[in-house]
């Protein structure tokens, strides 16, 4: 009996323990990204039945994680981003508090009723989401502890931890702290997030966490041909299986050869493709006349939008771009482009015509950087 309670009923090698405890710890990343993350909070999938209710099991044992809560606080940090009211920007928080107690800030949001409330819809409401994952949220760890113990022995105790850790550590504080730190962007959003990695495999395809802010709503991560997001082969694999569906992804803008000259064509091509055009201009205008200045200044300041800027900073972009008229110019033309592409007031039928005012003003300047983009903004197409 002693023996059993060591060793448990199922002795394993070291090499079978550390492969048993990888796959575990990857089922519960794989239940977040797609079920709390692309399924339910930003409806980019839609999973059978049987298969997020096996999800909402898993998170349940192994996270005690609320599905209302996961979904609430994430909700908020898309519509809050990077401010005082995000509930995990590094920006804010900075980068050490939210890598290391990313888990504290999480369960200090989920303690915000108003959160919860306003950002929960279309959450499970079932029976036993009621009864059992809300109101015994604590039971399912235990019962994996209890578990662990039966299989493993004292080992079970230490695989424990592990899952226990697992998401808290990578999760937590990976995406949310290093995922908006450092890395690379495919896209100048108006955030800080970054890709980690272009091989999206340790946190399910998180890694690719600039690509999910420019287009929240899709269900693959990777959007470039030398990226990779593990999550997406899962929505393949289940969709192959019935157990999945996609519902939305987002949207391939391709430049053309020819210029578009239907108006509606010009709108919806560009709209649908605004975040590429403003990341185009940014590297195809911006950055090599920033370079060709040799301008002393972090290219990132002007590459945000100024709304993102502080006092200090923006004082400081402004006092430096006054001596460099041709850098002002440009710079200038970025935030009045970023302003047409996102206004809200403009309508689809005038559209075409304040972006001609756009690229008569960009023309007044003899630059041909900016010459070469007017054509090329006229020629994109999504497909």
């Amino acid at each position: 009996m002693i023996e059993i309670f060591i060793n448990g009923i199922i002795p394993l090698t070291t090499l079978g323990y550390v492969i048993y405890t990888l796959a575990v710890t990857h089922i519960t990343i794989v239940a977040i990204t797609l079920y709390l993350h692309r399924g339910v909070c930003h409806s980019a999938i839609d999973i059978h039945p049987i298969l997020s209710h096996f999800f909402r099991f898993w998170l349940w044992i192994t996270t005690s994680m609320r599905t209302a809560d996961w979904v609430a606080i994430h909700r908020k940090h898309h519509a809050k981003v990077e401010t005082e009211h995000d509930p995990h920007s590094p920006a804010f928080f900075g980068i050490n508090k939210v890598l290391f107690q990313g888990a504290d800030l999480y369960h200090m949001e989920k303690n915000n009723k108003e959160t919860i409330e306003k950002y929960s819809q279309n959450c499970p409401t079932d029976w036993i989401e009621e009864k059992v994952y809300t109101g015994r949220n604590n039971l399912g760890i235990l019962i994996l502890f209890i578990l662990n113990i039966i299989l493993f022995g004292t080992v079970g105790i230490i695989i424990w931890s592990i899952q226990m850790m697992w998401t808290p550590i990578f999760a937590a504080g990976g995406i949310n702290g290093a995922g908006h730190h450092w890395g690379y962007r495919n896209f100048n959003t108006n955030d800080d997030s970054t890709n980690m990695s272009p091989v999206g495999i340790i946190i399910g395809g998180e890694e690719l966490h600039n690509n999910h802010h420019a287009y929240p709503t899709a269900a693959k991560f990777s959007l470039r041909p030398w990226e990779f997001d593990i999550g997406w082969m899962y929505i393949k694999l289940f969709g192959w299986m019935g157990l999945c569906r996609v519902k939305r992804l987002a949207p391939k803008p391709v430049v053309q050869n020819e210029q578009n000259t239907d108006s509606k064509l010009i709108t919806q091509s560009i709209l649908q493709s605004k975040l590429a055009v403003i990341t185009d201009y940014t590297q195809k205008v911006l950055k090599p006349i920033y370079k060709k200045e040799n301008f002393h200044l972090s290219f990132k300041l002007l590459a945000d939008h100024p709304n993102r800027l502080n006092q200090k900073q923006e004082t400081k972009v402004n006092n430096l771009l006054a001596k460099n008229n041709k850098l002002n110019a440009v710079y200038n033309l970025k935030n009045k482009l970023h302003e047409l592409l996102h206004s809200r007031e403009i309508k689809h039928d005038n559209f075409v015509e304040i972006l001609n005012k756009w690229s008569d003003e960009a023309k007044t300047h003899g630059i041909e950087a900016l010459d070469d983009f007017i054509v090329r903004l006229r020629s994109y197409k999504v497909i």
